[in-house]
This record gives C-alpha cells, structure tokens and sequence, in this order.
C-alpha cells in the first residue's frame, strides 16, 4: 500500500483490514454505499454519521491531497 493511501484510510478509519489493499477497502466501502457500518470497517467518530460511500469520497480526496502536496514539495525542491 502506498503512503498516501495508507495515510489517507488512518484519517478517516479507526480500523480496516490490514490484509486488504486500498483497492479493495474502498471498493467495499462503494458497494455498500448508503450503509452507514461494515462488520470490518470502523470510522472514527467524527464521520461515524456517514454512509460508507460518502466516506470512501473523503479517503480518495485525501489520498489525491497527499499525493499533489508531496508532489509539489518534491518539484520545488529541485
């Protein structure tokens, strides 16, 4: 799993499958999408109001956010 993805699901989730990849949590999350649990997910309190699809929007946002700083970083330093 790479960082971003990593670092995206830890802000969102208290806890996932750690033998899924990122694919897969989000792909689950999505086929549920207006359900507000799963038996394998856990959000953290501050979405726990959410359906799972809408969470799954708030991890993907992210990830792209930590991907497009990171990135900016490195082409500023060069």
């Amino acid at each position: 799993m790479k960082l971003s993805e990593r670092f995206a699901l830890n802000q969102w989730l208290c806890d996932y499958p750690k033998d899924k990849d990122y694919d897969e949590i989000i792909e689950t999350m999505r086929s549920v999408p207006n359900d507000w649990t799963h038996e394998a997910i856990e959000l953290w309190e501050v979405v726990e109001n959410y359906p799972l699809g809408q969470v799954a929007e708030f991890i993907e946002d992210t990830r792209k956010a930590f991907d497009s700083a990171v990135e900016t970083l490195i082409f500023n330093e060069e």
